[in-house]
């Protein structure tokens, strides 16, 4: 079953993972480095002023940062506590000027001469992805990138067959002809990713830890939560233990 999304939900759920998210969110991280490996592609020009969307703690915003020369980042997340923690994060920086613009950016006006949008894994969080990419072909302007990653299809696929609770994933191709009606597309790379845990309530922590609990409000009860965890053992677990799938893509794009 998927859900429609409901975005004070998904707030809640990533505000309680504040204090737990950087250690957890291990696929994320790497995620987050291999999108900025994918800009090496780019031209310096290309990070004069820069968008991120779904700053969350900032992973993403330190790595950029260490990496290329951004002249003004635009931070933006859902989560307006992430405010706070991701400008400490970044509070060793001199040369970059660091624009705070929380909020819904499904909503929110986008800053003007903009020379490159960036977000690591938030796109499958909006609740309109086709109409939002459309919006941003007619915000930035010819030559300015679009890099973004993201996850898809196969994503907690163990959980969601056993739970029929799951996002609504887009796949690539859904994506790239989305992208095609404005954009270039530059480079895009697939990845697939298991983590491995001892027991299945390690695996609901993590799942808590990491904010993605926000799909739905699933309620558990201690009969589905035993059959749950007799379920997974019995149908998933492997030598190294029991695994927790994650599927992602890394896009880069430029205006045409």
């Amino acid at each position: 079953m998927v859900f429609r999304l409901d975005k004070k939900r998904i707030a809640q759920c990533f505000r309680r993972s504040l204090l737990t998210y950087d250690d957890a969110a291990i696929v994320q991280n790497k995620l987050a480095r291999r999108l900025v490996q994918s800009l090496d592609c780019l031209p310096e020009t290309a990070f004069h002023r820069v968008l991120e969307i779904g700053c969350c703690t900032g992973g993403l915003s330190e790595l950029l940062c260490a990496e290329k020369a951004i002249q003004t980042l635009y931070l933006n997340d859902l989560v307006s506590a992430f405010e706070e923690v991701v400008l400490n994060r970044l509070s060793h920086l001199t040369s970059t000027q660091l624009i705070p613009c929380f909020g819904d950016i499904e909503t929110l006006q986008l800053p003007s001469d903009l020379t490159c949008i960036l977000s690591g894994a938030t796109f499958q969080w909006l609740g309109d992805l086709s109409s939002f990419i459309e919006h941003l072909g007619r915000e930035l302007q010819p030559g300015a990138f679009l890099a973004f990653s993201m996850f898809g299809p196969g994503t907690l696929k163990e959980f969601s067959s056993l739970t029929s609770v799951e996002l609504h994933y887009h796949s690539d191709h859904e994506i790239l002809t989305l992208l095609e009606q404005d954009f270039i597309i530059e480079s895009y790379n697939n990845f697939e990713d298991q983590l491995f845990f001892l027991s299945v309530r390690e695996i609901l922590n993590h799942i808590r830890a990491t904010g993605v609990g926000g799909v739905s409000e699933f309620q558990w009860k201690k009969e589905t939560l035993k059959l749950f965890k007799g379920s997974y053992v019995a149908e998933y677990e492997e030598e190294k233990g029991l695994p927790v799938s994650y599927a992602s893509s890394c896009y880069v794009a430029r205006r045409r």
